[in-house]
Formats: structure tokens, C-alpha cells, sequence
């Protein structure tokens, strides 16, 4: 379990506790707007948050509020996954857990189409209307997990604490996920019946925000790639020498980690002492850009030395060694 020491950035808003002593903070106030994604938006840009902050650990700060989860929201679209949050007293490791989340099952399909849900809150008129467990008993029934993902809109009447409402929104995402996790609306339970798919008037819509902070991220790296071309400075052959290494096939460098593969993306971690089961199932993807991330170490991909680096414990020259020296077998965990 981490510590908020252990964290290299903390993330601030409107209400949140200070950081500790020794952690960098930076503050996510929204803007004057009336439109809570707008100045949400302007907070973000505000902030001068880069993608860069996101390589090392990150926490949000939650003020005990469930609107807590409107920057939240903004901060997981940002960074492009789920981070971590302080709540309760409580570091929530959010971005360690498995993020799929069909390991609840749901009670199948519904038998029409499903345009809006609920969960949490009173029944409410015109909406099925279901509840998980808050806590940390986060229980699904099937029937739940059926509105839960299925509903083409989903609201989500968020429990009172701050803690609650944060792990009960990362749950819901999780089971809502396609291709990432998608965010339900923020609402109170009061809002009038829904009439259309897109309806302003049924909460914040946090999918949206989510959406809006990943192009963000994107304007940033976009607005880097057309900085001024300076020339090219002669490669050192120090240099030559790591970027051969990064270019060596990561599934080759997994191999000679000890890793072994179920199928072409699948690898086994060679970092089992990591691990509850010892990595008994694989956790490794490998990814078409030569990275590769589990899941349970990773907070991103990584590539070829940054890999050998971490399971080795060696520095990157040692572990552009170890790549590209193949004639000489080396056990640099024992060297």
C-alpha cells in the first residue's frame, strides 16, 4: 500500500486537504464559467499540467465532496488512465487495478434497446434505477451489471463521501469500459425524465470532460512536434548505442528476461516477486510500437531498456549491454 510520501505530484482543487511536506503540488481550480466541463477545462489548462507530469506518480488530493469526481474525471482523461486518489484518510490505488471489468457478470442483453440508466440514489421515474455496494464491499448483481453497461447514457447519484464516490465511480467506468473506461453523468437523481440520448439537463457529463482532457493532451504534444526544426546534432556513438538497443524487438528482450508468452501479445511477467500469484496468468501486452506494460507494475508502457532497467535494477548503458551484447549470456541480477 503506498503513502502519500511515495508520491512524486500531488494534485489539488478547490477544498482539497494540503500536500505533505516534500511533494511537489499543483493546483486544478476551475474558471469562472457556468458550464462546469468549460471551467473545469480552464482549470486543467490553468494548472500548466504537461503529459510529462504523468510518467511519475501522481495522487489527486479529493476535497470530501462527491463533486470531487468532476476533476477527477478530468485528470484520468488527461492522463490517459485511471489515477490515483487521497480520500477518507485513504491512498486509493486506483491505477493498480485490473481494468477490465467483466469480471462481474450482468444478466445478459436487454431485450431493447436501453437508452438511459441509473445507478445509485432513489428509484427514479422513467429510468431503471440500480445500487452497488460502497465501501469497500463493492458488490454488482447481475441485473445491476446489466444497466450498468449495457445503458447507452448512464447517471450515477454518487454516495456522500468522497472515498465512497470515487470507488464507486472507477467501478462503474470499469464495467461501462469498450476500449477505455467510460464515465457515467454526475447527477443528484432529480433530474426530469431524459428524452434524447445527448440531454444537457441529466448532470455533468464526466465522459465528456474526459474526452475534452485527452484532446487537450493532445493539442499539447501536437503544439510540441511544431516547435522550431533546429538541425540535427551528430549522434555520440553512446547514444547510437542505446538507440540500437531500444530498437531490438521487446518480445526478444522478454525472452531473455525469462519470460515465456500463452500467444503473440500475451507474456508472463519477469517480475513475479511483484505479484500475489507469482504471475501465474500472463499480464504482459506487447504492444505494435515495440513497448510493453503490466498491468500490475506498470503505469505505462515501456520499452526495451526501460524494461531491463526496471526487472534487472542496472543502469540504461548496463542495460543496452545486456540487450545487444546476444553472444554473451549475463545474469546481471547475480553480477
Amino acid at each position: 500500500m503506498h503513502q502519500l510520501s511515495d508520491y512524486v505530484l500531488a494534485v489539488r482543487t478547490t477544498g482539497s486537504p494540503p500536500a505533505i511536506e516534500g511533494v511537489k503540488s499543483v493546483d486544478l481550480v476551475p474558471g469562472e464559467d457556468d458550464d462546469v466541463i468549460a471551467a473545469t477545462m480552464a482549470g486543467l489548462r490553468a494548472s500548466g499540467l504537461t503529459a510529462a507530469d504523468f510518467r511519475s506518480r501522481v495522487i489527486f488530493l479529493a476535497p470530501e465532496s462527491p463533486d470531487c469526481l468532476i476533476p477527477y474525471a478530468a485528470l484520468c482523461g488527461f492522463a490517459g488512465r485511471r489515477v490515483d486518489a487521497y480520500a477518507g484518510g485513504t491512498v486509493l490505488e486506483f491505477s493498480r487495478l485490473d481494468p477490465k471489468g467483466e469480471a462481474f457478470p450482468d444478466a445478459g442483453r436487454p431485450p431493447g434497446h436501453l437508452m438511459w440508466g441509473q445507478v445509485g440514489g432513489p428509484d427514479a421515474e422513467g429510468v431503471p434505477t440500480v445500487q452497488v455496494g460502497s465501501g469497500s464491499q463493492q458488490l454488482v448483481a447481475p441485473e445491476a451489471a446489466t444497466v450498468i453497461r449495457y445503458a447507452a447514457r448512464l447517471r450515477m447519484v454518487p454516495p456522500e463521501s468522497a472515498r465512497d464516490a470515487l470507488a464507486t465511480f472507477v467501478l462503474v467506468a470499469a464495467l461501462r469500459r469498450r476500449s477505455d473506461d467510460r464515465f457515467p453523468y454526475l447527477s443528484t437523481g432529480t433530474e426530469p425524465v431524459p428524452i434524447v440520448k445527448d440531454d444537457p439537463a441529466q448532470g455533468v457529463d464526466l465522459e465528456k470532460l474526459r474526452r475534452e482532457a485527452g484532446k487537450y493532451r493532445q493539442e499539447l504534444r501536437a503544439g510540441r512536434r511544431a516547435a522550431d526544426i533546429v538541425a540535427p546534432l551528430p549522434v555520440s556513438p553512446h547514444n547510437q548505442r542505446i538507440a540500437e538497443a531500444k530498437a531490438v524487438d521487446v518480445r526478444t528482450v522478454l525472452t531473455r528476461l525469462g519470460s515465456s508468452s500463452d500467444d503473440e501479445n500475451l507474456w508472463h511477467c519477469p517480475r513475479p516477486r511483484r505479484h500475489s500469484n507469482g504471475d501465474e496468468n500472463p499480464s504482459m501486452k506487447v504492444y505494435g510500437d515495440n513497448r510493453t506494460r503490466c498491468h500490475r507494475c506498470d503505469a505505462e508502457k515501456v520499452g526495451p531498456i526501460r524494461l531491463v532497467v526496471d526487472v534487472l535494477g542496472v543502469t540504461p548503458d548496463e542495460a543496452a549491454s545486456f540487450i545487444l551484447d546476444s553472444d554473451r549470456v549475463v545474469d546481471m541480477r547475480t553480477a
